[in-house]
Protein backbone atom coordinates (compact mmCIF):
# COMPACT_ATOMS: atom_id res chain seq x y z
CA UNK A 1 0.00 0.00 0.00
CA UNK A 2 1.15 3.81 -0.84
CA UNK A 3 0.40 6.56 0.48
CA UNK A 4 1.73 10.06 0.51
CA UNK A 5 3.86 11.82 3.20
CA UNK A 6 3.71 15.37 3.49
CA UNK A 7 5.82 18.28 5.77
CA UNK A 8 4.38 21.31 6.95
CA UNK A 9 6.62 22.70 3.91
CA UNK A 10 4.48 20.86 1.90
CA UNK A 11 1.32 22.32 3.08
CA UNK A 12 2.54 25.36 2.99
CA UNK A 13 3.28 25.29 -0.64
CA UNK A 14 -0.02 23.33 -1.52
CA UNK A 15 -2.35 25.69 -0.17
CA UNK A 16 -2.08 29.87 0.45
CA UNK A 17 -4.66 31.91 3.59
CA UNK A 18 -6.45 33.26 0.27
CA UNK A 19 -7.10 29.30 -1.12
CA UNK A 20 -7.75 28.34 2.76
CA UNK A 21 -10.56 31.10 3.36
CA UNK A 22 -11.74 29.83 0.04
CA UNK A 23 -11.94 26.34 1.39
CA UNK A 24 -13.37 27.28 4.76
CA UNK A 25 -16.64 29.69 3.26
CA UNK A 26 -17.82 25.94 0.98
CA UNK A 27 -16.60 23.64 4.08
CA UNK A 28 -18.79 26.29 6.52
CA UNK A 29 -21.69 25.96 4.15
CA UNK A 30 -21.94 22.56 4.03
CA UNK A 31 -21.51 22.01 7.74
CA UNK A 32 -24.71 24.15 8.42
CA UNK A 33 -26.58 22.90 6.02
CA UNK A 34 -26.11 19.78 7.22
CA UNK A 35 -23.86 18.52 4.49
CA UNK A 36 -21.00 17.23 6.44
CA UNK A 37 -20.55 14.10 8.71
CA UNK A 38 -18.40 15.09 11.64
CA UNK A 39 -19.02 13.77 15.05
CA UNK A 40 -18.48 15.89 18.17
CA UNK A 41 -14.41 15.38 18.85
CA UNK A 42 -13.30 13.07 21.35
CA UNK A 43 -10.80 15.36 24.18
CA UNK A 44 -8.11 13.01 26.17
CA UNK A 45 -6.49 14.92 28.83
CA UNK A 46 -3.02 13.60 29.54
CA UNK A 47 -0.54 14.74 31.67
CA UNK A 48 0.82 17.85 29.91
CA UNK A 49 -2.44 18.69 27.98
CA UNK A 50 -5.04 17.28 26.10
CA UNK A 51 -5.26 15.42 22.71
CA UNK A 52 -8.33 16.03 20.41
CA UNK A 53 -9.79 12.95 17.88
CA UNK A 54 -11.05 14.44 14.94
CA UNK A 55 -12.95 12.72 12.61
CA UNK A 56 -15.03 13.48 9.64
CA UNK A 57 -16.14 13.71 6.07
CA UNK A 58 -17.60 16.11 3.25
CA UNK A 59 -19.43 14.42 0.84
CA UNK A 60 -19.23 17.20 -1.94
CA UNK A 61 -15.70 16.68 -1.88
CA UNK A 62 -15.75 13.21 -1.85
CA UNK A 63 -13.02 13.68 1.58
CA UNK A 64 -12.86 11.97 4.32
CA UNK A 65 -9.74 12.41 6.59
CA UNK A 66 -8.83 11.92 10.72
CA UNK A 67 -6.55 14.87 12.60
CA UNK A 68 -5.12 14.32 15.89
CA UNK A 69 -4.03 17.43 17.65
CA UNK A 70 -2.20 18.31 20.82
CA UNK A 71 -2.49 21.06 22.86
CA UNK A 72 0.14 21.38 25.54
CA UNK A 73 0.16 24.91 27.36
CA UNK A 74 3.81 24.27 28.90
CA UNK A 75 5.91 23.62 25.52
CA UNK A 76 5.86 27.32 25.06
CA UNK A 77 8.70 27.58 27.82
CA UNK A 78 10.54 24.40 26.99
CA UNK A 79 11.02 26.09 23.34
CA UNK A 80 8.35 23.89 21.66
CA UNK A 81 5.18 24.67 19.26
CA UNK A 82 2.00 24.46 22.14
CA UNK A 83 -0.17 22.46 19.05
CA UNK A 84 1.27 19.31 17.36
CA UNK A 85 -0.74 17.77 14.98
CA UNK A 86 -1.02 15.06 12.30
CA UNK A 87 -3.79 14.45 9.73
CA UNK A 88 -4.94 11.25 7.66
CA UNK A 89 -6.61 11.07 4.49
CA UNK A 90 -8.63 8.57 3.56
CA UNK A 91 -9.93 7.28 0.42
CA UNK A 92 -13.81 7.16 1.35
CA UNK A 93 -14.87 4.39 -1.34
CA UNK A 94 -11.97 2.06 -0.06
CA UNK A 95 -10.96 3.36 2.93
CA UNK A 96 -7.81 2.97 1.94
CA UNK A 97 -5.40 5.53 3.76
CA UNK A 98 -4.08 8.34 0.84
CA UNK A 99 -2.02 10.60 2.63
CA UNK A 100 -0.71 11.43 6.00
CA UNK A 101 0.60 15.33 6.34
CA UNK A 102 1.40 17.40 9.13
CA UNK A 103 -1.54 18.68 10.63
CA UNK A 104 0.39 21.66 12.56
CA UNK A 105 0.70 24.25 9.59
CA UNK A 106 -3.07 22.78 8.39
CA UNK A 107 -4.53 23.78 12.27
CA UNK A 108 -3.00 27.10 11.96
CA UNK A 109 -3.73 27.48 8.26
CA UNK A 110 -7.50 26.10 8.47
CA UNK A 111 -7.97 28.27 12.14
CA UNK A 112 -6.91 31.37 10.28
CA UNK A 113 -8.79 30.97 7.23
CA UNK A 114 -12.23 31.07 9.47
CA UNK A 115 -11.31 33.50 11.37
CA UNK A 116 -10.62 35.28 8.03
CA UNK A 117 -13.64 34.09 6.58
CA UNK A 118 -15.79 35.61 10.10
CA UNK A 119 -14.13 38.83 9.70
CA UNK A 120 -14.56 39.08 5.74
CA UNK A 121 -18.81 38.54 6.35
CA UNK A 122 -19.17 40.14 9.83
CA UNK A 123 -16.43 43.10 10.22
CA UNK A 124 -17.42 46.63 8.85
CA UNK A 125 -15.88 47.07 5.45
CA UNK A 126 -13.12 49.93 6.38
CA UNK A 127 -12.23 48.18 9.44
CA UNK A 128 -8.29 48.44 9.30
CA UNK A 129 -7.11 47.90 12.97
CA UNK A 130 -6.71 45.17 14.49
CA UNK A 131 -6.41 44.80 18.14
CA UNK A 132 -4.56 41.00 18.72
CA UNK A 133 -4.41 38.84 22.12
CA UNK A 134 -1.94 36.27 22.05
CA UNK A 135 1.12 36.30 19.56
CA UNK A 136 1.80 32.50 19.04
CA UNK A 137 1.30 30.48 15.73
CA UNK A 138 -2.31 30.72 15.72
CA UNK A 139 -2.57 34.62 16.96
CA UNK A 140 0.11 34.91 13.37
CA UNK A 141 -2.45 32.72 11.34
CA UNK A 142 -5.35 35.08 12.94
CA UNK A 143 -3.65 38.32 11.71
CA UNK A 144 -2.33 37.15 7.68
CA UNK A 145 -6.12 35.91 7.43
CA UNK A 146 -7.42 39.53 8.48
CA UNK A 147 -4.87 41.00 6.52
CA UNK A 148 -6.65 38.97 3.29
CA UNK A 149 -9.88 40.14 3.91
CA UNK A 150 -9.17 43.77 5.16
CA UNK A 151 -6.71 46.31 4.79
CA UNK A 152 -5.10 46.52 7.68
CA UNK A 153 -3.09 49.71 8.78
CA UNK A 154 -2.08 48.91 12.61
CA UNK A 155 -1.71 46.35 14.56
CA UNK A 156 -1.55 46.03 18.32
CA UNK A 157 -0.11 42.75 19.92
CA UNK A 158 -0.89 41.88 23.28
CA UNK A 159 0.87 38.77 25.15
CA UNK A 160 2.42 37.47 28.16
CA UNK A 161 5.14 36.59 25.87
CA UNK A 162 7.42 39.65 24.96
CA UNK A 163 9.59 37.96 22.75
CA UNK A 164 7.15 36.12 20.37
CA UNK A 165 4.91 39.01 20.46
CA UNK A 166 7.96 41.61 19.27
CA UNK A 167 8.91 38.83 16.88
CA UNK A 168 5.59 38.86 15.26
CA UNK A 169 5.14 42.83 15.03
CA UNK A 170 8.42 43.06 12.98
CA UNK A 171 7.06 40.18 10.90
CA UNK A 172 4.37 42.66 9.66
CA UNK A 173 5.17 44.11 6.64
CA UNK A 174 3.65 47.72 5.22
CA UNK A 175 2.01 48.17 8.55
CA UNK A 176 2.10 49.93 12.04
CA UNK A 177 2.67 47.11 14.71
CA UNK A 178 3.23 47.59 17.79
CA UNK A 179 2.92 45.25 21.43
CA UNK A 180 1.22 46.87 23.99
CA UNK A 181 0.72 46.28 27.48
CA UNK A 182 -2.34 48.44 28.26
CA UNK A 183 -5.29 46.03 27.24
CA UNK A 184 -7.68 49.10 27.55
CA UNK A 185 -5.86 50.91 25.03
CA UNK A 186 -5.28 48.14 22.45
CA UNK A 187 -8.68 47.73 22.41
CA UNK A 188 -9.28 51.85 21.75
CA UNK A 189 -10.47 52.27 18.53
CA UNK A 190 -9.97 48.57 17.16
CA UNK A 191 -12.76 47.80 14.82
CA UNK A 192 -11.49 44.00 14.71
CA UNK A 193 -10.31 42.24 17.90
CA UNK A 194 -8.72 38.42 18.14
CA UNK A 195 -7.87 36.00 20.97
CA UNK A 196 -5.66 33.37 20.33
CA UNK A 197 -4.36 32.43 23.48
CA UNK A 198 -4.86 29.85 26.29
CA UNK A 199 -5.89 32.02 28.94
CA UNK A 200 -8.54 30.71 30.80
CA UNK A 201 -9.91 33.93 32.28
CA UNK A 202 -11.29 36.91 30.14
CA UNK A 203 -8.15 38.29 28.34
CA UNK A 204 -10.13 42.10 28.02
CA UNK A 205 -12.57 43.93 29.73
CA UNK A 206 -15.80 43.70 27.16
CA UNK A 207 -17.85 46.52 28.24
CA UNK A 208 -14.58 48.58 26.55
CA UNK A 209 -15.17 47.13 22.97
CA UNK A 210 -16.28 49.61 21.18
CA UNK A 211 -19.42 49.62 18.79
CA UNK A 212 -19.14 48.29 15.74
CA UNK A 213 -16.14 46.07 16.39
CA UNK A 214 -15.73 42.48 15.14
CA UNK A 215 -14.27 39.93 17.86
CA UNK A 216 -12.71 36.75 16.81
CA UNK A 217 -12.46 34.24 19.65
CA UNK A 218 -10.20 31.22 18.71
CA UNK A 219 -8.22 30.30 21.86
CA UNK A 220 -10.21 28.33 24.26
CA UNK A 221 -11.40 24.92 23.49
CA UNK A 222 -12.95 23.47 26.63
CA UNK A 223 -16.00 24.55 29.04
CA UNK A 224 -13.25 25.26 31.25
CA UNK A 225 -11.24 28.32 29.25
CA UNK A 226 -12.80 31.88 29.26
CA UNK A 227 -10.81 34.26 27.10
CA UNK A 228 -13.98 37.01 26.40
CA UNK A 229 -16.19 38.06 29.38
CA UNK A 230 -20.05 37.70 29.66
CA UNK A 231 -20.42 41.75 29.20
CA UNK A 232 -18.68 40.95 25.74
CA UNK A 233 -21.48 38.00 24.69
CA UNK A 234 -24.13 39.94 26.04
CA UNK A 235 -23.37 42.98 23.98
CA UNK A 236 -22.56 41.21 20.74
CA UNK A 237 -24.57 39.30 18.01
CA UNK A 238 -22.99 36.00 18.31
CA UNK A 239 -22.10 33.41 15.43
CA UNK A 240 -20.29 29.99 15.86
CA UNK A 241 -19.03 27.73 13.69
CA UNK A 242 -21.14 25.40 14.52
CA UNK A 243 -23.93 25.19 17.44
CA UNK A 244 -23.59 21.74 18.91
CA UNK A 245 -20.13 22.19 19.81
CA UNK A 246 -19.95 25.52 20.83
CA UNK A 247 -22.16 24.48 23.87
CA UNK A 248 -20.12 21.69 24.27
CA UNK A 249 -17.46 22.92 24.32
CA UNK A 250 -16.85 27.14 23.96
CA UNK A 251 -16.41 28.24 28.08
CA UNK A 252 -16.93 31.74 26.63
CA UNK A 253 -20.59 30.90 26.13
CA UNK A 254 -21.35 27.39 27.78
CA UNK A 255 -19.76 29.06 31.21
CA UNK A 256 -22.29 32.76 31.22
CA UNK A 257 -24.99 30.09 29.72
CA UNK A 258 -24.62 27.24 32.75
CA UNK A 259 -24.00 30.17 35.17
CA UNK A 260 -27.58 31.37 33.98
CA UNK A 261 -26.32 34.85 32.94
CA UNK A 262 -27.39 34.44 29.40
CA UNK A 263 -29.43 31.42 27.28
CA UNK A 264 -28.50 29.59 24.68
CA UNK A 265 -30.62 32.19 22.44
CA UNK A 266 -27.69 34.82 22.34
CA UNK A 267 -26.05 32.65 19.72
CA UNK A 268 -27.62 33.91 16.89
CA UNK A 269 -26.85 31.09 14.17
CA UNK A 270 -23.35 29.56 12.83
CA UNK A 271 -21.17 31.11 10.36
CA UNK A 272 -22.03 29.00 7.62
CA UNK A 273 -25.39 29.96 7.29
CA UNK A 274 -24.37 33.22 7.04
CA UNK A 275 -21.96 32.47 4.46
CA UNK A 276 -25.00 30.60 2.58
CA UNK A 277 -27.18 33.83 2.54
CA UNK A 278 -29.56 31.94 4.80
CA UNK A 279 -29.02 34.37 7.92
CA UNK A 280 -27.95 38.14 8.02
CA UNK A 281 -24.61 38.60 9.92
CA UNK A 282 -24.18 41.98 10.53
CA UNK A 283 -27.21 44.28 10.66
CA UNK A 284 -25.94 47.59 11.54
CA UNK A 285 -22.48 49.81 11.75
CA UNK A 286 -22.77 50.07 15.65
CA UNK A 287 -23.34 46.58 16.47
CA UNK A 288 -20.36 44.38 18.04
CA UNK A 289 -20.24 40.73 16.45
CA UNK A 290 -18.35 37.91 17.83
CA UNK A 291 -17.59 34.96 16.36
CA UNK A 292 -16.39 31.86 18.64
CA UNK A 293 -14.92 29.09 16.58
CA UNK A 294 -13.85 26.16 18.86
CA UNK A 295 -13.04 24.19 15.80
CA UNK A 296 -14.75 21.51 13.52
CA UNK A 297 -13.17 18.79 11.39
CA UNK A 298 -14.82 19.73 8.31
CA UNK A 299 -11.92 22.50 8.44
CA UNK A 300 -9.10 20.00 8.38
CA UNK A 301 -10.71 17.82 5.53
CA UNK A 302 -11.52 20.82 3.43
CA UNK A 303 -8.08 21.87 3.81
CA UNK A 304 -6.71 18.08 3.69
CA UNK A 305 -8.52 17.67 0.47
CA UNK A 306 -6.67 20.77 -1.31
CA UNK A 307 -3.50 20.16 -0.07
CA UNK A 308 -3.39 16.56 -1.13
CA UNK A 309 -5.08 17.59 -4.61
CA UNK A 310 -1.88 20.08 -5.00
CA UNK A 311 0.39 17.73 -3.99
CA UNK A 312 -0.66 15.19 -6.40
CA UNK A 313 -0.32 17.70 -9.16
CA UNK A 314 2.69 19.09 -8.70
CA UNK A 315 4.44 15.91 -7.01
CA UNK A 316 4.85 17.40 -3.99
CA UNK A 317 5.62 15.17 -0.65
CA UNK A 318 7.34 11.45 -0.29
CA UNK A 319 5.26 8.58 -1.54
CA UNK A 320 5.95 5.54 0.85
CA UNK A 321 5.17 1.67 0.47
CA UNK A 322 3.90 0.92 4.14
Amino acid sequence: MKMRILSAADVLAAVDMRGAIDAMRGAFVALSKGEAVVPLRLALETPGGTALFMPGHLPGLWATAAKIVTVHPGNAARGLPVIHAAVLVLDPATGRPLALMDGTRLTALRTGAAGGLAADLLALPGASVVALFGSGVQAGAQLEAVRCVRTVTEVRIVSNHAESARALAARQEGVRASVMQDRAAALRGAHIVVTATDSVTPVFDGTLVEPGTHVTGVGSYTPAMREVDTALVRRARVFVDQREAALAEAGDLAGPIGDGEVDAGVIVGEIGEVAAGLRPGRTSDDQITFFKSVGNAVQDVAIAARVLAAAEREGRGVVVEL
